[in-house]
C-alpha cells in the first residue's frame, strides 16, 4: 500500500519555496490522489514564516483555481496551518484545520520551539521564565497544546512533540523525564478527545533537524490504544520531500499495530478516507 496524499504542505505564500502549481504538478507526478496546500495561518507577530494577511484571499483562490486546472488529475485541497498561540483563521474558508504548536508561553513572554534563527531566545525563555528548568518548560509547551486542542477542535493535529527539535542530546529538557512522559500522554488524550487525527509528521527527518518523526514513534501505540487515528504528512516545505518517509511510516505503523492510515480523500471521495495499511 502506498501512500498517495499529504495533508501538510508549504509553499511561497508562506515560507516554502515554491509556488503551489510546482507543489501540485509535482503531486501528480508521484501519482498522489489528492493534495492539501497548508501554509501558515496569519498571525499578529513573527510574520515572516505566515501568509501575509492582505493576501490571504489571495491565497484561498489560487487553491480553488488550482482545483479546478487540475480534477481530472487530482483533488487539491484549501488549508491552513493554524498556530494554537497566535492562528488566525475563518475556518468556514478552509476545507480542513490543520493545527500546530510552534510557541511556548509564560507571563507574557514566548518563544518558537523550532526557529534555528531565534533558537537562543528559546534557551534564554528556559532560563528566564522557568528558571532554567527545561522540564518546566515542555510541560508548559504540552499544557497550552492540551488547551488549544480541546478550545479550537482541529481535523488534523500536526507535528505533536515539536518542542523535542533543540533537544539533541538532552541540551533543553530530559527526554527520559517521568513528569514528561505523563505530560505527553496526558496531551495525547486531550487531542484524542478533540477529535483530530494525529499526524505522523516526516518534516524533521526530511530537513535533518530530528532523527525520528514527530510524534515520536514511542507514542504511536499510545494513540493506537485510546483508538485514535493517524494521517501521515511531510510538512513539506519543497515538492522533492511530498512523500519523503512515507514508506517506512507505513511499515512502522504496521509494526505498532495499526492496520489502517487516513488520507484527504480524491475526486469523488470525502475529506478524509481510512485506508488499510495490508
Amino acid at each position: 500500500m502506498r501512500i498517495l496524499s499529504n495533508p501538510h504542505t508549504h509553499t511561497s505564500f508562506s515560507d516554502g519555496k515554491c509556488a503551489p502549481e510546482e507543489v501540485v504538478r509535482r503531486a501528480i507526478e508521484l501519482g498522489f490522489r489528492s493534495i492539501g496546500i497548508s501554509d501558515h495561518s496569519v498571525q499578529p507577530f513573527d510574520t515572516h514564516f505566515t501568509i501575509p494577511a492582505e493576501r490571504e484571499t489571495e491565497y484561498r483562490r489560487t487553491i480553488r483555481a488550482l482545483n479546478e486546472t487540475f480534477r481530472d488529475s487530482i483533488r487539491v485541497y484549501a488549508s491552513v496551518e493554524f498556530d494554537s498561540f497566535a492562528g488566525v483563521a475563518d475556518r468556514s474558508e478552509y476545507d480542513y484545520l490543520l493545527m500546530s504548536a510552534h510557541y511556548v508561553e509564560r507571563d507574557g513572554a514566548h518563544a518558537l520551539v523550532d526557529s534555528p534563527p531565534n533558537r537562543e531566545k528559546l534557551f534564554r525563555l528556559r532560563d528566564e521564565a522557568f528558571s532554567g528548568d527545561g522540564i518546566a518548560l515542555a510541560l508548559r509547551f504540552y499544557e497550552m497544546l492540551s488547551e488549544a486542542a480541546l478550545r479550537v477542535r482541529p481535523d488534523i493535529m500536526g507535528h505533536f512533540d515539536t518542542v523535542k527539535r533543540f533537544n539533541r542530546e538532552g541540551l533543553l529538557y530530559d527526554e527520559a523525564s517521568p513528569k514528561l512522559r505523563r505530560a505527553q500522554l496526558d496531551a495525547l488524550e486531550c487531542v484524542y478527545e478533540s477529535g483530530a487525527l494525529l499526524e505522523i509528521n516526516t518534516g524533521g527527518l526530511a530537513r535533518g533537524y530530528v532523527d525520528e518523526p514527530y510524534p515520536s514513534r514511542g507514542l504511536w501505540r499510545r494513540w493506537r490504544e485510546l483508538g485514535g487515528r493517524a494521517i501521515l504528512g511531510s510538512d513539506s516545505h519543497h515538492p522533492d520531500t511530498l512523500n519523503f518517509g512515507f514508506d517506512m511510516m507505513r511499515d512502522w505503523l504496521i509494526e505498532e499495530g495499526f492496520s489502517s492510515v487516513v488520507e484527504l480523500g480524491g475526486q469523488n471521495e470525502p475529506l478524509f478516507v481510512e485506508r488499510a495499511l495490508r
